[in-house]
C-alpha cells in the first residue's frame, strides 16, 4: 500500500501543473478539425517479475522437507484497443478523455529449485520444475489525460485511468514433480486504476503519436489488500504495457449554403403582399 501512495505521491505534481500555468492547447482551436476523434492502441504487454526471489517450504505426505527457490520470469503479450477521445475546453486540469476496448494478453514463466532438507545427505537432493502461462482477456478503459506542450511539435502525457478486463481464454502448464505447489490464479474478473506516462509528437492537424508505459496503481477486484500485482502460480507480477497511441481527430462536417427558394408571384422582396394594404 505505502508503495501505491508514493507512485500517486509522484504523479499529483505533474497533473498539478495545469493548474496555475496553461499554455498553448495541444489541439487546434480552429481549422477543418473537430476536438474530438478516434483512437487506436496497439500495444507490447510485458509482465515484471518481483524483485526479490519467493522462498518457502514445502511438507510432502512421507514427512520429507523441502527449501524451495522461486525465481518468476516475464513474458511478451500484444494488445490492441480501439476507441473515442474528447478535448476537455473548460478544465485546467484534465486535456481530454477517452474510453477504448480491445483485447490483451499476459504471458509469463516461472521456475523452481526444491532443495530437500536432509543432513544426513553427503550430496544435496534437487528437484527442477518451471511452469508457463497465457491469459488473453478482452478489456475496457476509461482515462483523464492531463497533457502539457514541451514545444510545438511535442508534448508530455499524464494519465489516471480505471480499466476492466475480462478472461476470455487461458493457458497453463506446470511441471510440480510431485511437489504440494501451490497453483494461484487471479479471478477471470480484474477491475483496477491506473497511470499512464506519455509523450505525444504532432504529425500534422489531425494526427498525433503518443508512445507510453502503463502499470496498474491499485486493484478493487479480486481484492487482495489493493495490490497493483497479480498473483500467478507462487509470484506476483506487475503488467507493464508498452502503447503507441494513435489520436485521429474528427473532420469537421462541411457547410452548405441553403439552396436558393424563387419568389412567388405574390411575394415581393421583403415577403408576401398583403392585397388588402393599400400601400
Amino acid at each position: 500500500m505505502r508503495k501505491v501512495l508514493l507512485i500517486v505521491a509522484l504523479c499529483l505534481p505533474l497533473l498539478s501543473v495545469a493548474q496555475y500555468q496553461r499554455s498553448n492547447d495541444i489541439f487546434p482551436n480552429f481549422g477543418n478539425y473537430e476536438r474530438k476523434g478516434w483512437l487506436v492502441n496497439p500495444a507490447l504487454t510485458y509482465t515484471l517479475k518481483p524483485f526479490k526471489s519467493n522462498q518457502l517450504r514445502l511438507f510432502t505426505g512421507s514427512d520429507s522437507v523441502y527449501d524451495v527457490m522461486i525465481n518468476a520470469k516475464g513474458k511478451l503479450g500484444v494488445g490492441l484497443e480501439i476507441g473515442r477521445f474528447y478535448a476537455i475546453d473548460n478544465s485546467r486540469i484534465i486535456s481530454y478523455v477517452d474510453f477504448s476496448m480491445g483485447i490483451k494478453i499476459l504471458r509469463g514463466a516461472e521456475k523452481y529449485d526444491a532443495t530437500l532438507d536432509d543432513p544426513d545427505r553427503a550430496e544435496p537432493y534437487l528437484i527442477l520444475g518451471e511452469g508457463t502461462f497465457s491469459q488473453n482477456y478482452a478489456t475496457a478503459s476509461f482515462n483523464a489525460t492531463n497533457a502539457q506542450p514541451l514545444n510545438r511539435k511535442t508534448s508530455i502525457h499524464n494519465t489516471i485511468g480505471i480499466n476492466a478486463d475480462y478472461r476470455l481464454t487461458e493457458y497453463y502448464e506446470y511441471n510440480d514433480r510431485g511437489l504440494p505447489m501451490d497453483l494461484n490464479v487471479p479471478e477471470r474478473f480484474v477491475f483496477q486504476a491506473h497511470y499512464k506516462l506519455g509523450f505525444g509528437f504532432s504529425m500534422g492537424n489531425n494526427l498525433m503519436f503518443i508512445p507510453s508505459v502503463e502499470t496498474p496503481l491499485v486493484t478493487f477486484y479480486e481484492y487482495d489488500d489493493l495490490k497493483s500485482t497479480l498473483s500467478i502460480f507462487n509470484s506476483r507480477y506487475r503488467p507493464l504495457i508498452f502503447r503507441l497511441t494513435v489520436l485521429i481527430m474528427d473532420n469537421k462536417p462541411d457547410r452548405k449554403c441553403p439552396t436558393k427558394r424563387k419568389r412567388g408571384k405574390s411575394e415581393s422582396l421583403f415577403g408576401a403582399l398583403d392585397s388588402k394594404r393599400p400601400w
